[in-house]
């Protein structure tokens, strides 16, 4: 006769006994796997766009793109009366580093990081809802990187450095000299060096952060929520304060997001109730 104390455990927390001849480390590198794909569209994109340099090389990408500079600018002063990035950083900027840089630096720097991990939790937790989070996380990424190279965009540091709107300045690295972890922002500031100086609409970084919290929201407890829900909130106030995006990007980043999740529910049965299994750690304990 089987008993509770002898049944074998089927939850989520144990992985599925075929993936049993496969230590963590092997299994984290399978889950990371499908990520390789944001990489390459990522480099190809760049290679497009390479021709307009920081805006004063090519009037074209190699699809014939022009770089849009005064568009989103004009955007968002259509929306709140002034440039957001110019207002904030006129009042908040004045060259020292603050406590709001050091929130800053540490917000922006989660991006390179929270794809990742999401998707080492998703699989070692919740892994009835892998492939849906891994068609969200690419269909996000390829949408916005395929607005990279039909829509390339000068952020506002660039637009400024070009004189065609206010004083703005690119301080996402600035708090890490708060907090003693300079090399933190050299090494920040050399990976933007050598990134895309004009893959700014959509914010795929507003983006992946909205992206975790609605994927995420019917498998956590109200709490957790509330945290990603402010998460998304920070990003999006980090990007537009350091001068890497507009208001107008982080919204179209956004709209990405939530395209990207209709697309991953539209490809599991069930719709989004099924997605409400637990994730482990992160839900409120049944009294």
């Amino acid at each position: 006769m089987t008993t509770e104390a002898t049944r074998p455990r089927t939850d989520l927390a144990s992985p599925p006994a075929e993936d049993s001849r496969h230590g963590p480390i092997a299994q984290l590198l399978i889950a990371w796997s499908p990520l390789s794909v944001i990489l390459v569209a990522y480099g190809i994109a760049h290679w497009i766009t390479a021709p307009l340099g920081t805006g004063d090389g090519e009037d074209t990408n190699r699809v014939g793109a022009p770089l849009h500079v005064l568009g989103p600018a004009r955007a968002d002063e259509g929306l709140f009366g002034v440039v957001p990035t110019v207002w904030l950083q006129a009042r908040l900027s004045d060259g020292a580093p603050h406590w709001w840089d050091a929130v800053a630096a540490l917000v922006y720097v989660t991006h390179f990081v929270v794809i990742p991990l999401v998707t080492a939790v998703v699989w070692f937790a919740v892994r009835d809802r892998f492939r849906e989070w891994v068609v969200a996380a690419l269909t996000m990424s390829v949408v916005g990187i395929t607005g990279y190279v039909v829509y390339p965009a000068a952020p506002p540091w660039l637009a400024s450095q070009r004189g065609d709107i206010g004083e703005v300045a690119r301080t996402s690295h600035v708090g890490w000299d708060l907090l003693h972890l300079d090399v933190v922002g050299r090494l920040t500031e050399a990976g933007q060096a050598g990134s895309n100086p004009v893959a700014a609409m959509p914010s795929l970084h507003a983006g992946a952060a909205l992206l975790v919290a609605l994927f995420l929201w019917p498998s956590v407890s109200p709490a957790v929520r509330l945290a990603l829900s402010a998460y998304a909130l920070a990003m999006g106030l980090t990007l537009v304060h350091t001068g890497e995006h507009y208001v107008v990007d982080v919204l179209a980043g956004w709209a990405v997001a939530v395209l990207a999740v209709l697309v991953a529910v539209a490809t599991r049965p069930g719709g989004y109730g099924r997605g409400k299994r637990s994730v482990p750690g992160l839900t409120e304990e049944a009294p």
